[in-house]
């Protein structure tokens, strides 16, 4: 992160300040000739790496409230440069503020209208910055930082008045409902506590008037005033500051409030520039005078900035994704060396099973042909067991089935038609050996009337003998089935005959 400084311009000079968290640590001061502008380019030039934050504490300025259609976007956008133009015609130092809406009427917006009318001030300064690149974040006005104050300070009154001091002389700013309406600098050249002390009432007294006369504050009621004050001017100021109808004052200390805002070194007098820089880098306001031109510079480190970061982050994330590659190139070249290690480990014990067997005439690609001819034997040599076996258990439980015929072979490749559904769904499927049984059997005489039953007892027997191992295919059936057939329950002699049927069981090996 740069260096970060402050230059607190007031009317007569610019003092430099580095800015540290513990607070601000003065470095140089500028007087507003030609040779303080000289000296003042060479400080910027000495410290082109910086970012400067530039608080001008000056009597001309200017607060306005008005009111503005509410609208949103460009049309919002050009409505406020037209009523800066018309109120701040001849200075870019000016902004906008928004206060909120009304809650009556068509609930415009209401507008806080600032600018800096002392241009002359400031510009030799803003023109030495653009000359050597400074990059500048910003042009900062004590009322705002004073504004930011106020907002830490504990249940603020409705309409307050804060008095403050600085090498700039003595502020004055009125806040409504925590929000700035406007400020009054006075410039003062003592810094006695009695001599300040009576400044404070002389221009209380003066706020008072031209807030009762604005109609800003009501005359029934007394006007709450703040005052930053050391401690060592405590005295002074109560005595010359009493409480009267028109006000009620309250007393700050200024030295109590740097330390809770983290200033290491909080002010020895009442002017507390070092205290309202350090509550400028604090609490930044969003509020800043500075034309476009002038933060230019900042604007491209800002990009530059952001850049870098983009790319450390992607670098970064270059380096998490590498790192996690190369934990899994390590991973794999682990796995890959522990492969190895294995393939050796089981070569030689293979080489050593070999070397402990008898010598043979027979080449090991023979003696592997051989053993798997001998596989082929041992698998076709299994006989009609299994199938009959599985036969018979199907009989077991169909007790109304008679065999007439058996017929048993072993068949090389072929075809068998596995069942897809009912008695007739078969699909062709090749290759491999297989034993097959081809059986004749036949049902009860009793059934031959009832073609129902025997084509009922005929799928129930074809599924008692089906299984993930065994295919079953039926030949024939009891009846003929096609449309053209005449169904017949006896022989031309009139004796009635058992239903017959046929089927194919196969069995892979």
């Amino acid at each position: 992160m740069p260096a970060r400084r402050l230059l607190f311009v007031n009317a007569t000079r610019v003092t430099a300040y580095h800015w540290l968290p513990s607070g601000p640590r003065e470095e140089a001061s500028f007087s507003a000739n030609e040779p303080g502008l000289a000296a003042f380019r060479d400080y910027l030039r000495a410290r082109a790496a910086s970012l400067f934050y530039l608080l001008a504490d000056l009597a001309e300025e200017s607060f306005q409230v008005d009111e503005l259609p509410h609208v949103q976007g460009n049309d919002r956008r050009e409505l406020i440069k037209r009523k800066l133009a018309q109120y701040y015609y001849g200075t870019p130092l000016s902004l906008a503020l928004s206060l909120g809406r009304s809650k009556k009427g068509r609930r415009d917006e209401k507008f806080l209208f600032a600018g800096l009318l002392g241009v002359s001030q400031i510009e030799p300064w803003s023109q030495a910055m653009r000359e050597t690149e400074a990059r500048l974040a910003g042009i900062h006005s004590m009322p705002f930082v004073i504004a930011a104050l106020v907002g830490k300070l504990p249940a603020a009154a409705e309409r307050l008045l804060v008095i403050s001091a600085s090498s700039a002389g003595l502020r004055q700013s009125f806040f409504e409902n925590g929000q700035l309406r406007f400020s009054r600098l006075t410039p003062m050249a003592t810094d006695r506590s009695d001599l300040i002390a009576t400044a404070c009432a002389s221009e209380a007294g003066k706020i008072y008037q031209y807030l009762a006369g604005q109609r800003l504050i009501s005359r029934d009621k007394p006007l709450q005033v703040l005052v930053l004050a050391h401690a060592s001017q405590r005295t002074d100021l109560t005595r010359t500051l009493p409480d009267t109808p028109e006000r009620q004052v309250r007393f700050a200390d200024i030295g109590e409030l740097a330390r809770q805002q983290g200033l290491a070194e909080p002010p020895a007098d009442a002017r507390g520039d070092r205290f309202y820089l350090h509550l400028l880098m604090r609490q930044t306001p969003r509020q800043q005078f500075a034309p476009a031109e002038d933060r230019r510079f900042y604007r491209l480190w800002q990009a530059r900035h952001a850049l870098t970061i983009a790319s450390a982050i992607v670098f970064g994330a270059c380096l998490l994704l590498a790192g996690g590659q190369m934990l899994r190139l390590t991973d794999l070249s682990d796995s890959s060396a522990q492969v190895r290690l294995d393939v050796e480990t089981g070569q030689r014990r293979y080489d050593e099973l070999m070397r402990g067997l008898p010598p043979i005439d027979v080449s090991y690609d023979d003696l592997r042909q051989l053993t798997d001819r001998y596989r082929v034997l041992v698998r076709r040599s299994v006989g009609p067991e299994p199938l009959l076996r599985h036969l018979s258990h199907a009989l077991d439980r169909a007790p109304g089935i008679d065999l007439t015929r058996i017929d048993w072979r072993l068949d090389d490749g072929g075809a068998r038609e596995p069942r897809t559904g009912g008695a007739q769904g078969q699909v062709a499927a090749k290759g491999g050996s297989h034993a097959t049984l081809d059986i004749q059997a036949r049902l009860p005489a009793a059934m031959a009337p009832d073609h129902r039953g025997q084509l009922e007892a005929v799928n129930a027997f074809t599924d008692l003998l089906s299984t993930s191992e065994v295919q079953v295919r039926v030949i024939s059936r009891p009846f003929e089935q096609e449309s053209g057939k005449a169904i017949r329950s006896s022989d031309v002699t009139g004796e009635i005959e058992p239903p017959k049927f046929n089927l194919r069981i196969t069995r892979a090996l």
